[in-house]
């Protein structure tokens, strides 16, 4: 990796923290250059505009989460196994583990919403491809006769994955990981 590309993975690395905590509309080039040192022509010579450099910083964040979560996942080999896995990651975003600010796919859907961002597809991508693992998991334990099949395992990703949204928010907002708790132990019941 030559010094262009170190530089330019450092500026994402520094800003998707900050895009994460602050929100990718209200985070300035002055933040960035804050925290990476960098001054403006610096930035603008890897990243065409904020825009840019804002989605960089997303897909950064993102992959780092789904890493995170094919790694835990394909070590286990039941169904309980990886889905105890996948909580554990996604409980990382309660204490900034992996990344700070809490769950990047739900702070960036949320944003856009309000506003347009311009990688909104990319943000349901990243939904998608957590939906689609969750399916896997419930889809695999089925087969192997883990999990009820009258369980629709599309529609209980789905629902998994806005359970554990909201109580991570409700958790996030109060400092109480006791929301999170509650809604994981209902999950495993409702799933083994």
């Amino acid at each position: 990796m030559n010094k262009g590309e170190r530089t330019k993975n450092y500026i994402i690395e520094q800003s998707s923290s900050l895009f994460n905590m602050q929100g990718y509309k209200t985070t300035s080039i002055s933040d960035i250059m804050n925290a990476t040192g960098l001054k403006k022509g610096g930035i603008y010579n890897h990243f065409e505009n904020k825009e840019s450099l804002a989605e960089a910083s997303f897909l950064h964040s993102m992959n780092t989460l789904k890493e995170h979560y094919i790694h835990a996942v394909s070590e286990k080999n039941t169904a309980c196994e990886q889905f105890d896995e996948f909580i554990n990651v996604f409980s990382t975003l309660l204490h900034d583990q992996f990344i700070r600010g809490g769950c990047p796919l739900m702070n960036a859907a949320i944003e856009a919403d309000d506003s347009m961002i311009e990688f909104e597809d990319t943000i349901k991508d990243g939904f998608n491809g957590l939906i689609q693992l969750i399916t896997n998991i419930i889809q695999q334990g089925q087969v192997r006769n883990e999990i009820n099949k009258d369980i629709h395992p599309e529609e209980m990703a789905v629902f998994i994955l806005s359970s554990l949204e909201g109580s991570l928010a409700l958790s996030r907002l109060n400092r109480d990981k006791k929301y999170l708790d509650m809604i994981i132990k209902q999950l495993k019941k409702m799933l083994f």
